[in-house]
């Protein structure tokens, strides 16, 4: 009986780690990318204002991941930033532009966007 003891525990232990990674295999993810061109002439400071509000925003509990970048690909030289923004459901993204900080985007982007693109999609691994 003491030698059956360790195995069926390490069985045990074995089965809930192999049930805890699949549940984290099988969490979806919900993607909000924003792409902003912006004008030849826009201003360096209004576009640092743009970038500090998606990175606070990016602080809020509704945001499972956040990431942004400037474009540095060769076939395209305009100038433009990338926020990537994750959520669990579509519904904490709907929450988030809910959020009073959230509006201050449109203010601060309209003077200094030439395009504003946005791709939501769930996430397929």
């Amino acid at each position: 009986m003491k030698k059956i003891f360790p195995i069926l525990l390490l069985t045990v232990i074995l089965l809930l780690l192999k049930t805890s990674v699949n549940a984290q295999n099988t969490t979806k993810t919900f993607r909000h990318i924003v792409t902003i061109t912006f004008k030849e002439d826009a201003n360096a400071d209004s576009i640092k204002a743009l970038d500090d509000v998606y990175i606070g925003l990016s602080k809020n509990t509704m945001v499972k991941d956040f990431e942004w970048g400037v474009n540095t690909s060769s076939r395209d030289t305009t100038l433009k930033h990338v926020y990537v923004t994750s959520f669990t459901t579509k519904e904490d993204m709907d929450s988030y532009k809910k959020v009073p900080l959230y509006s201050s985007l449109f203010k601060l982007s309209s003077p200094v966007a030439a395009e504003v693109t946005v791709v939501d999609y769930w996430v397929n691994k």
